[in-house]
């Protein structure tokens, strides 16, 4: 048996260096919008501030995608990561509702820089490991959002409520330098060069989304995403009213039921090796899948029999196990498909996109919240993920088998 990825330096640093950054981006998603509350006693200001943290990498990580391919990818790293550490120091000027205007300035670079480096560190990941390990090694990478959110959450919260700003600033530029520091040690990549034509440079903008377009295994990675990335939009409003008017809790029950999700996550990422060496990619990530779909369905049409908050919490639990299965597979299938030299467009056209599907999501749920009865908007937002199963089984399926059942 060969050793796991994680044993080996360069990933090890990268697998640190995500953790910090997961760590820093949950503390701020926590402490910023809870800060805007606490000022404005406003649902709608605090709701922009969430959404701002969405949007900018719609503009950001395509942009990621090109200079990744280009450049030295560790550097770029850093050089986006003390952005971040920089862009965070405006927070000390703000004292009162007049200069909320500058939370919103750095909610959306923070944002930005942040879907920039997760673009780049996941082109990384392929050249830090064999290539039979890279599903154990995405799925080590994937554990850190909820490693991040079991720690940066808190933290966020807790250093808000006895320091205020100031010392949520603190809290997050420190693990930042850190992450400079690891990037900084990570091996040496080829330096991309960038003496090359304006013209050209904006062409490469669309050469990730052309490989996409004409790869079999990153259409079907492309729809399966969009596919995911619309559920968990539908799932961020439907969730809070199926907590609220279904369960008739409130928000500390929601803040439990969310994080008990990242516990789930953990145990997943832990059997994450045990799977792959069992199962190929295509069957991991249509077997999550389906898994995903039959535990939101017996979330959603559990209330008839009890509306107990430790069921939905073991429920919860069990949720976060086949979500890093998930972006595990999917993450793999895409950097195989990949060239190097192309990985960062990809990738960051891949975050890009889900981005984007998940605010159509999120504008979705808000209307359809108004016109259809929940437990139809409930089972729906399950079907997706059967939906997301069927097509990619069927997408990535061996010609043979494509044949064999159009000849039937």
């Amino acid at each position: 048996m060969s050793p796991h990825p994680l044993r080996t330096r360069a990933l090890f640093l990268l697998w640190l260096a995500s953790f910090c950054t997961e760590a820093t981006r949950w503390a701020l998603l926590i402490a910023l919008p809870l800060y805007a509350l606490s000022i404005t006693g406003s649902a709608l200001v605090t709701s922009t501030v969430a959404m701002l943290g969405l949007l900018p990498s719609l503009l950001l990580t395509p942009l990621a995608g090109i200079l990744a391919d280009r450049w030295n990818r560790s550097r770029f790293m850093a050089v986006l990561t003390v952005s971040r550490a920089l862009l965070l120091l405006p927070l000390l000027l703000v004292q009162d509702g007049d200069r909320l205007w500058i939370v919103y300035l750095v909610v959306a670079a923070e944002a930005g820089l942040t879907a920039m480096f997760e673009s780049v560190k996941n082109a990384m990941v392929p050249s830090v490991v064999e290539p039979g390990q890279l599903v154990t090694a995405n799925a080590a990478i994937s554990l850190n959002s909820n490693l991040g959110r079991l720690v940066g959450s808190p933290v966020g919260g807790f250093v808000l409520a006895w320091t205020g700003l100031p010392g949520v600033v603190a809290a997050t530029v420190t693990p930042l330098v850190v992450t400079v520091l690891l990037v900084l040690a990570l091996p040496g990549a080829k330096t991309r060069t960038v003496a090359r034509a304006v013209p050209a440079f904006w062409r490469g903008a669309s050469a990730g989304l052309s490989l996409i377009a004409r790869t079999p295994e990153l259409r079907a990675v492309a729809v399966v995403l969009g596919l995911l990335s619309l559920a968990q939009g539908l799932f961020v409003i439907f969730f809070l009213l199926f907590v609220t008017d279904v369960l008739g809790a409130g928000e500390p029950e929601a803040g439990l039921l969310r994080g008990v999700q990242a516990v789930g996550g953990l145990l997943g990422g832990a059997l994450t090796g045990y799977l792959a060496r069992r199962l190929d990619v295509r069957r991991l990530t249509a077997y999550s899948l389906l898994a995903f779909g039959v535990v939101s369905l017996a979330i959603w049409n559990s209330a008839a029999l009890t509306s107990a908050i430790w069921f939905y919490a073991g429920l919860f639990t069990l949720s976060g196990a086949p979500s890093v299965w998930v972006m595990a597979g999917w993450l793999s299938v895409a950097q195989e498909a990949t060239p190097d030299e192309l990985r960062g467009r990809v990738m960051s056209a891949m975050f890009a996109l889900s981005d984007g599907v998940q605010a159509i999501g999120l504008m979705l749920a808000g209307v359809l919240a108004g016109l259809l009865p929940m437990p139809a908007l409930l089972n729906g937002q399950a079907a997706v993920f059967f939906l997301a199963a069927a097509l990619f089984w069927r997408m990535l399926a061996p010609q043979r088998e494509r044949s064999s059942d159009t000849s039937r």
